[in-house]
């Protein structure tokens, strides 16, 4: 087989099974469409070979257009999954349907697989000269046809042209942010409001409390107006009074430093839309451009988070890899001085000797009672008394120091709360009521 197309590098890009792809004209101008005239079809360098199958799928907030020489997959998860079979796919938001694309100016995700070279992406970083697409989509009929014509970076131009029926209705519009042309959809966004200001942070990275946000995002957006400002209106940073602080950043945490400006000292131009709606939610429209750093836009309308949010932590048990739901409490204070917190996957336990019935295979904790209450302490802190037990084996601490684990629990009237591990292969949480014996 020969390839459909080669890099400058001489890499072959993808194979049309038994024949080489097509040639179209030069990527088209910004008044025209795309792509080669004659419907599924590939073409390179003046050559046109038939498109075998075309898919058009949903894929998390993107529609997915997969095209291929091949005939015989039925699904798009064939093409990419069955051994040979080369294909190209293209991932377009919903606000992106039905205009025209520049690839150079708006990087869109385009993969690919070729079995005679090791190129799976197309980019304006990698080998992406020039570009355009379009992606016409019939809302009523579920009708797509994909155009594409691309330079590469030796000069060679590809074109697409195919046609697919959707597998589900393109997802709905959602919230953006774009860097430097990428646009990609907001998946974490956050809030604070204080001392008269709000702040809002946006990334596209999927993180759920802002301490994942921080150290997890590849990067985030910020930005802090006044209250007053938080209006609806359309504010340029450059015509705000000195009284109006307002704050931008861009924090990239893979790639180089922090980018931050104010309208007090410059750094960026900006202009910005924002407001809190009355159910609670935020809309924000938003331009920024820092000086020698990237270009940010950010078209929002939804909820955020609180930065204070601390998700509610599952009431489980990890034992060698096995997760379980912890159904029962019990903390036994019979002893004035040492007091025993037992916990079991078993439902509706009430008694002390259902969990010590070994059927029941219910956790035992021992601590001495001030330990409750107190913090965190380790096997170190109460070396003859602390210990955890469970499936027949026991954790405590052992003088030569090959023991660790750490407990910390609190109590109040039927309220228990109580995180342990032994820093291996044990470890639980559990916050709620309990039976309490005295």
């Amino acid at each position: 087989m020969k390839s459909i197309f080669k890099f400058a590098s001489a890499l072959a890009f993808v194979l049309a099974a038994g024949a080489v792809l097509a040639s179209c004209e030069k990527p088209a101008g910004p008044d025209e469409v795309p792509g080669p005239a004659n419907p599924m079809t590939f073409t390179v360098d003046g050559t046109e070979t038939p498109v075998g199958k075309a898919f058009a799928d949903t894929f998390e907030e993107y529609v997915l257009i997969t095209v291929t020489p091949d005939t015989e997959v039925e699904s798009y998860v064939d093409a990419v999954t069955a051994d040979g079979v080369e294909y190209l796919q293209f991932m377009v938001l919903p606000q992106n349907l039905n205009r025209e694309i520049d690839l150079v100016a708006e990087p869109q995700r385009i993969y690919c697989k070729d079995n005679e070279s090791d190129c799976t992406v197309i980019s304006p970083d990698e080998n992406l000269t020039e570009g355009k697409a379009v992606v016409q989509y019939d809302e009523e009929t579920l009708e797509v046809v994909f155009k594409l014509a691309i330079e590469l970076s030796d000069g060679t131009v590809v074109g697409v042209n195919a046609g697919a029926v959707m597998s589900a209705p393109a997802p709905e519009q959602g919230s953006t942010i774009t860097v430097d042309g990428t646009q990609e959809p907001v998946r974490g966004a956050f809030y604070l409001e204080d001392s008269g200001n709000t702040a809002l942070y946006f990334t596209s990275s999927e993180v759920y409390t802002f301490e994942e946000l921080q150290e997890m995002a590849l990067y985030y957006f910020l930005i802090m107006v006044p209250d007053g400002l938080m209006t609806g209106e359309d504010f340029d940073m450059a015509d705000l009074s000195g009284e109006d602080n307002v704050v931008v950043m861009y924090i990239d945490n893979g790639n180089g430093e922090p980018y931050e400006a104010n309208s007090g000292d410059g750094g960026a131009s900006l202009t910005f839309n924002m407001q809190k709606t009355s159910d609670g939610t935020y809309a924000a429209s938003i331009s920024a451009a820092f000086d020698g750093g990237p270009e940010i836009a950010v078209d929002f309308d939804g909820t955020c988070v609180s930065v204070d949010y601390v998700p509610e932590e599952p009431n489980e048990f990890t034992y060698e890899g096995t997760t379980e739901a912890v159904q029962s409490a019990l903390v036994d204070k019979s002893d004035p001085d040492i007091w025993h917190v037992w916990l079991s996957a078993v439902g509706g336990l009430e008694d002390l000797s259902e969990y010590e019935d070994p059927y029941n295979d219910a956790i035992h904790i021992t601590a001495p009672a001030e330990a409750f209450n107190d913090g965190g302490v380790g096997f170190s802190t109460y070396k003859e008394i602390l210990k955890f037990e469970y499936a027949g084996q026991t954790w405590q601490w052992l003088d030569d120091g090959s023991a660790m684990g750490s407990l910390e629990v609190y109590l109040e009237g039927e309220q228990l709360t109580v995180d342990f591990t032994n820093y291996d292969n044990f470890s639980g949480h559990y916050s709620g009521t309990a039976v309490i014996v005295e």
